[in-house]
């Protein structure tokens, strides 16, 4: 079978089954993998799932969730690479119905919920009409805002609120639900008022509605001063759960205690199993027994009791009560345990359990035992050692030779992770191409502390990317995130990759371990980090943090008038007349960490060492969507010797700089003043 499709200018032929030994196949429709019956064009590696191909798609849309204006459907994103859906909140690279003005998008998925939608529903628990969406499944990626738990089936969505991505959505037995109740919980037998958000009472309010800890609608007294959460609402009597073989008892009385099963207090919600003699929280009951987190390469299995010793968490690295549930392996030579709340971090787990058959190493070496090289041209064996000295890789047209040893003295760049350039690595002979031997020999996939799905290395071909870890622009290889409900457009560039979950670092006497979501000062920057970011603290708890982009700084640079290595240099105990930097000399900050060679007394700035994008492609051509200010793309130079001036500043640009070789500009300027250009 044949099809013409609008997304491609080639027809499309009909697979009954995708084989893609090299590359890993995205239908360039919903932007997910292929698996089964799809329509391609070899040629161009142009994939739709049979079911994108097949949809009944309109060219222009009215949509109740955009009525101000028709939405266009777009075969690609109308941004620089993946987009996000204004309704799920999905990343995505496929089609999209697109509104120009707005810069509103919705997946194909979303838009045809359209014909189980209706709108305009009253309801006294928010300030907007709500739609009402019936054959809703799982599209929303978010939680419902009054129970906070994962959205599914019918629902209420509000699109006002979506506008101003404050998103409001419900679950139908939510939104539904009596405004007063009476509960046992209230000895006195007053009605428990259902309160959907925070009063607006002043900062400083010292009330007891203002005292409550707000998540989500909360029935209330406050003559009795109690609050109910959905959760404790729509708790049962009784619970079974196939991890525990008794069932559990709901305690109706509010009491302060101690989780068997998680070690952290709690006060409603608690069930009793009066056999076992065990106390814990409602979700608690339905913790998995195995999980697969990304901070351990093991199965880990939860515990509500092991024998008494002293243990850290391998995660936080306080204390774990292990008279209380915990999370540990069962391997024999290990000794790895966590928190529970540590170990169900969503920054950390998946929320999928393991089962009980799950084969632990053949599923690990399926993960990262690939690479991307798809053939062996030569090998050389030493001793029995035997080590492919001509390769080809899928990120490369030519074949690549090895090089064992020798310098390089033109500053050439690995392209995979845009470091200079040593060997062992790979060489294309008919074009600058490089490939430390590490590089080439990267899995295809890869677990990481940093994100919780499954990473797949691609290659950015020279499109700019921000890593999600270090927030460096970079070109090269990256590791990506395609599962089709992460919420983040996670990319990391290899220097982070190469990052573990501790870090041993000449800035501090201790290890650091790995922190998600974590905002402080940095002790090497003294910038504070956003709270959504990473970053590496003391495990002895010393006042001490690294964010990812010091931490990933070399440990040695290059200076053009120095022939020794100067290196990453933490505390200046120099006299200050030497606060100096000797490339740009301006005065150095001797809180700052710098570069150093002690044998010729060179000091420069960090900056000043590594350049404003020392992790782009030199001689690559930068897009000029990307500098708006600007009609011509730019040129990545690296200025070794006679430096020109910055248009802008006027400063000279030493290192990495931007140029405009067209002949009505013919000018360089330095990465930050871009924003400065007329």
């Amino acid at each position: 079978m044949e099809l013409q499709h609008f997304s491609h200018h080639h027809p499309l032929l009909f697979i009954q089954h995708q084989s893609v030994t090299d590359k890993a196949a995205l239908c360039f429709g919903c932007g997910k993998l292929i698996v089964g019956p799809s329509y391609g064009c070899n040629d161009c590696k142009y994939y739709l799932h049979k079911r994108c191909a097949e949809l009944e798609l309109t060219p222009h849309l009215n949509h109740p969730f955009h009525p101000q204006h028709l939405l266009t459907l777009l075969p690609k994103s109308p941004y620089d690479g993946r987009w996000r859906c204004d309704f799920c909140q999905r990343s995505s690279s496929g089609f999209v119905y697109h509104c120009d003005p707005c810069n509103f998008d919705l997946h194909i998925n979303c838009a045809l919920l359209q014909s189980s939608i209706a709108p305009n529903f009253p309801t006294s628990l928010h300030q907007h009409p709500l739609f009402f969406i019936q054959d809703h499944t799982d599209e929303v990626n978010r939680d419902c805002s009054g129970c906070l738990k994962p959205l599914s089936g019918p629902i209420y969505h509000c699109s006002d609120c979506a506008l101003s991505d404050e998103f409001f959505n419900l679950h139908k037995q939510c939104a539904e639900l009596p405004l007063e109740i009476n509960h046992p919980y209230d000895r006195r037998k007053h009605p428990l008022t259902l309160l959907p958000k925070r009063p607006t009472h002043l900062p400083n309010c010292s009330c007891y509605l203002c005292k409550i800890q707000w998540e989500g609608f909360v029935y209330s007294c406050s003559f009795c001063k109690i609050e109910l959460t959905l959760d404790d609402f729509f708790s049962p009597q009784t619970i079974t759960n196939a991890n525990h073989e008794h069932p559990w008892t709901l305690l109706s009385r509010q009491r302060s205690f101690v989780c068997d099963f998680c070690g952290t207090t709690g006060d409603c919600s608690h069930y009793i199993c009066a056999i076992c003699d065990l106390l814990v929280h409602k979700n608690c009951i339905s913790l998995p027994r195995n999980i697969l987190i990304t901070r351990h390469h093991h199965v880990i299995s939860h515990s509500y009791s092991l024998p008494q010793q002293d243990e850290l968490c391998r995660i936080c690295y306080e204390e774990v009560d292990t008279r209380y549930g915990s999370y540990h392996c069962n391997a024999s030579d290990c000794d790895y345990i966590v928190h529970v709340q540590c170990a169900t971090d969503k920054a950390v787990w998946d929320g999928k359990s393991i089962p009980e058959d799950y084969d632990e190493r053949s599923m690990e070496a399926l993960d990262e035992s690939m690479n991307w090289i798809t053939d062996v041209v030569e090998e050389m064996s030493f001793g029995e050692i035997t080590i492919a000295v001509e390769i080809k890789h899928a990120y490369h047209d030519h074949n690549l030779r090895l090089t064992f040893s020798g310098e390089m003295n033109d500053g050439g760049q690995c392209d995979g992770c845009m470091r200079t350039i040593s060997t062992p690595f790979y060489s294309c002979e008919q074009c600058k191409f490089f490939l430390h031997k590490e590089c080439a020999e990267l899995p295809r996939n890869k677990r990481h502390p940093f994100h919780k799905h499954l990473l797949t290395l691609t290659n950015s071909n020279a499109v700019l990317f921000v890593c999600s870890a270090c927030q460096n622009l970079h070109h090269g290889f990256n590791y990506k995130c395609n599962d089709g409900n992460c919420m983040s457009f996670f990319e990391c560039d290899i220097r982070c990759i190469l990052l573990s979950d501790t870090l041993e670092h000449p800035s501090h006497e201790h290890s650091l371990f790995l922190v998600h979501n974590f905002s402080a000062n940095c002790n090497a920057c003294r910038r504070k980090s956003d709270p959504w970011n990473m970053a590496y603290r003391c495990t002895k708890r010393c006042d001490f943090t690294l964010d990812l982009e010091c931490a990933t700084l070399p440990l040695t640079a290059w200076y053009k008038h120095d022939r020794h290595p100067l290196t990453l240099t933490c505390f200046d105990d120099f006299d200050p007349s030497q606060h100096y930097c000797d490339l740009c000399e301006h005065e150095r900050d001797p809180n700052d960490w710098f570069y150093y060679c002690a044998e010729c007394d060179n000091s420069l700035h960090s900056g000043c060492a590594l350049g404003d994008l020392p992790f782009l492609k030199i001689g690559s051509n930068l897009d000029k969507r990307l500098i708006h200010k600007h009609p011509h793309p730019f040129t990545i130079m690296k200025n070794i010797w006679d430096c020109p001036p910055c248009k802008v500043c006027g400063e000279v640009c030493n290192g990495q700089a931007l140029q405009c070789k067209e002949s009505e500009c013919n000018f360089s300027v330095h990465w930050n003043c871009t924003y400065h250009l007329r």
